[in-house]
């Protein structure tokens, strides 16, 4: 019988909130109760972006945990202005420390925990036989640690990509050198080719990495259990998460506004709840500012919360990047969503990853970020079946993405790479 001993390295991880933490919080619950000997390393004391210490109590007591110190100076880069995007401040300062953050900190501002974690992780595999070390990114810090413990151990390392490392959509938008451009590619490679097998969460990323490393295998974000939504008397549109400018859907707020100035039962009718954290270009919309009435911002809140908030919507909101390019991750509140069946508008370029997805699953409709006719069109669809009480959706299967059946798959990579 093959033992079934892993190390899974990840910057996520509770009291860390947001969507990043909960691939791997699922899979590492699940694994467990499949029989394997799980042990995780975060850092200690991250200075997470978003906190939910309820996440915490959901973790398997018989998960091992390792922790190790981290010096995170990204924290002196971070915008004093809440809801702005780390990558699109103006201004000379703000530019500088962009500027620095770009090009001085490679692959990230995790740097410094690299060869720590190297150290540590490197010991924890020979004292306790570690068949397999997992570690997923970004941080993309995350896979050179995982590039030195296998030349360091000659372990068995899978690594999985949350999203891609050097068309990471960020990077786009950042002051950096082409010399780190070209280190940042040139790293990945050698990460890629290196891992024994690879994960990646979107099939345009799969196409990509297999030409590297043909051990490349699609295993998406998924989500644990279907929800079963109450009735309420609003039009209730919600979206959750983060929303950066780059996201923002114009016009949808703008058709929003425009139909409740001429149907005053929609606009009686109408609740926006955006919760989460929104760049400063979505709370100064001028058609959002109109609607104020409608609209309701909410701050991020706990898993179990949002849960809850998420019960009584008619209609979810998903958002790629809005560039041509943007749909190449596939957001991990898509598959949350999922599990509410209620009807989903995503806001995705044409055969996108994203845009197939919501076609396949029949989970909803895409429309770009431009449409103002079709997007009008379904949302008066929607509101009409809202008011005949029959506004849930009928996706198909969906069963597969939930982690439950998901982590068969990934029990079935481990094992063909360990044995």
């Amino acid at each position: 019988m093959i033992d079934k001993k892993i190390l899974i390295i990840t910057y996520y991880w509770p009291p860390s909130g947001g969507s990043g933490v909960q691939r791997w919080l699922n899979f590492s619950n699940y694994l467990v109760g499949m029989g394997y000997d799980i042990t995780v390393l975060s850092p200690e004391s991250a200075d997470y972006p978003i906190s939910d210490s309820s996440l915490i109590n959901k973790v398997n007591p018989l998960i091992k945990i390792l922790k190790v110190p981290v010096f995170e100076p990204a924290k002196f880069f971070k915008s004093k202005a809440k809801n702005s995007d780390n990558i699109e401040n103006k201004g000379i300062i703000n530019y500088l420390k962009l500027f620095i953050r770009s090009n001085f900190f490679f692959p990230d501002s995790r740097m410094f925990w690299i060869n720590e974690v190297v150290k540590r992780a490197s010991s924890f595999i020979n004292k306790n036989n570690i068949n397999c070390v997992i570690t997923t990114s970004p941080p993309f810090s995350t896979n050179i640690i995982g590039y030195k413990l296998k030349l360091k151990n000659n372990i068995k390392w899978i690594s999985d990509y949350r999203d891609p490392w050097s068309d990471f959509f960020q990077f786009k938008k950042m002051p950096m050198f082409s010399s780190v451009k070209k280190k940042h590619f040139n790293w990945e490679k050698k990460c890629l080719k290196t891992a024994d097998s690879v994960i990646v969460t979107s099939p345009s990323l799969k196409t990509a990495y297999s030409k590297i490393n043909p051990s490349t295998h699609l295993i998406t974000n998924g989500f644990d259990a279907f929800k079963d939504v109450v009735n309420s008397k609003d039009f209730e549109i919600v979206y959750s998460g983060v929303m950066k400018s780059s996201q923002n859907p114009k016009m949808l707020w703008k058709i929003l506004c425009d139909i409740s100035m001429t149907n005053k039962s929609f606009k009686n009718d109408l609740k926006l709840n955006l919760i989460g954290s929104f760049d400063k270009s979505i709370h100064q919309n001028k058609h959002l500012k109109k609607l104020k009435e409608n609209v309701i911002f909410k701050d991020y809140m706990s898993k179990d919360l949002l849960d809850k908030n998420l019960l009584t919507a008619k209609v979810l909101i998903l958002c790629d990047i809005n560039r041509p390019d943007g749909g190449n991750i596939i957001p991990g509140k898509f598959f949350h969503y999922l599990s509410y069946k209620i009807p989903i508008i995503t806001f995705s370029s044409k055969n996108s990853d994203t845009s197939n997805i919501v076609n396949e699953t029949k989970c909803g409709n895409v429309f770009d970020f431009s449409n103002e006719i079709d997007l009008k069109n379904h949302i008066l669809e929607l509101y009409s079946n809202f008011k005949n009480g029959t506004f849930l959706v009928k996706p198909i299967e969906i069963e597969k993405y939930k982690y439950s059946s998901l982590t068969f798959k990934l029990d079935s990579l481990i094992i063909k790479t360990i044995d």
